[in-house]
């Protein structure tokens, strides 16, 4: 019967099933060969959120099948991850940084969005739908339901440990590293499609008679066409953008 030894270091230990949570290293015997994904994730931890193994001291990937004695290490993802570098556990990289969210932190899309992030989420997307879209169309998936992030398929994800979206916003800045890529006011967020600036003229015949005497800048969604301009709303978002940075910046000095 294989023996093997687990080390988890750092939060991936508050990933462990409740019973293995207060131990430093845990003891794994099975009774049949398996790989050391199967059994990480029987532990229950999502393979995602993994950022690097080793077995007695040599880094390895997630089909390493188990042998007796060996001395198993797993450390978490940590900022700032980089899906555009190939690694041991994640060879496929990203083209680009964009994401799909799960229903149990919708909010949070809306807030990607509203920074200018490419963020697939509906309401009624079920699990397999969103590890499809992961997977086919090279997404982040962001959840807080571990069993969705345990599907083989995923390759890129997070499980968010924060709880309100303001708190999973910064956490996914920082642990991407996104503060220079934020673009305020340039994508729609109740669709998601893409803001492109158009001539008052093309719009006018569909603008109240007040926005057409003060405003000239006009935005449209290719996606729903529906109509921006400048507003006060552009003032919240602003300030929010403001409050998002100040408060990554501040995790990043503080090494959370």
């Amino acid at each position: 019967m294989p023996s093997v030894t687990f080390i988890f270091h750092d939060y991936l230990r508050e990933m462990l099933k409740k019973k293995h949570r207060s131990e430093y290293s845990l003891q794994y015997d099975s009774v049949r060969k398996a790989s050391i994904k199967d059994v990480i994730e029987s532990l229950g931890i999502p393979h995602p959120i993994i950022g690097k193994l080793t077995v007695n001291g040599r880094e390895i990937d997630f089909n390493y099948i188990l042998q007796h004695r060996d001395i198993v290490e797993a450390s978490p993802l940590t900022a700032p991850a980089n899906p555009f570098i190939p690694t041991t556990l994640r060879p496929e990289t990203l083209d680009r940084i964009s994401f799909v969210v799960d229903v149990n932190v919708g909010k949070l899309a809306l807030f990607l969005r509203m920074l200018g992030f490419d963020t697939v989420y509906d309401i009624g997307f079920r699990h397999g739908k969103l590890a499809d879209i992961a997977a086919s169309e090279k997404r982040i998936l962001l959840t807080r339901d571990t069993s969705l992030l345990k599907r083989k398929i995923v390759i890129h994800g997070y499980l968010l440990r924060e709880q309100n979206p303001m708190g999973q916003l910064i956490e996914v800045i920082h642990l991407y590293d996104l503060g220079s890529m934020i673009k305020p006011l340039s994508r729609c967020i109740p669709c998601n499609g893409r803001l492109v600036p158009v001539d008052k003229e093309t719009v006018l015949e569909r603008l109240e008679p007040l926005t057409r005497k003060y405003y000239e800048s006009f935005h449209l969604c290719e996606q729903c066409n529906r109509i921006y301009w400048p507003g006060s709303h552009q003032e919240q978002i602003v300030l929010f953008v403001r409050r998002v940075l100040k408060a990554v910046n501040q995790d990043a000095l503080s090494g959370d």
